[in-house]
């Protein structure tokens, strides 16, 4: 059976996503939904733990999702990951992702993995310069967001949580 385009990409967006959760659970954090979180009494919820699919208000006043959140204590990480290993569309949506971090997400510190080289060569680019060059001064919103690829985010994670 022959796939589109946009399935297979599909696709590649999810097992990439997967990709990111042994790193977790290497690193000895639980991974729950906010479904399961809610039904955990809060003595049961452990210090350090991830959220998989953690929702948030998007700049369009609706309902969107991230793919991890990570809760070690009072600190909160949302990270968001975007593969693209073909020409496509998933590059014009840096700057919607770029808008609801910086308005939208609720904490502070923000990491984007974007990685499989398919994306248009200026994409990548202007999302790194706009986050270098603090567009819409999100510094000032207290806002620390950070571009990386899967093997950077792996060394930042082991760095930072091991």
């Amino acid at each position: 059976m022959k796939t589109t385009q946009g399935a297979r990409a599909n696709l590649n967006g999810k097992i990439f996503e997967q990709m990111v959760i042994p790193i977790f659970k290497a690193n000895s954090f639980e991974i729950f939904t906010e479904k399961e979180l809610r039904k955990k009494p809060l003595t049961a919820v452990p210090l350090r733990y991830v959220i998989k699919n953690a929702t948030y208000k998007t700049i369009y006043d609706e309902t969107g999702k991230t793919e991890f959140v990570i809760v070690v204590g009072t600190r909160k990480t949302r990270i968001e990951v975007k593969y693209q290993s073909v020409a496509g569309s998933v590059d014009e949506k840096y700057p919607y992702m770029l808008m609801n971090a910086i308005y939208q997400y609720p904490e502070k510190e923000i990491i984007f993995i974007v990685d499989g080289g398919g994306y248009k060569p200026g994409a990548r680019k202007w999302l790194q310069r706009s986050i270098e060059n603090n567009w819409l001064n999100f510094r000032e919103a207290e806002k620390n967001i950070k571009l990386m690829t899967i093997t950077e985010f792996v060394s930042w994670f082991n760095n930072e949580f091991y």
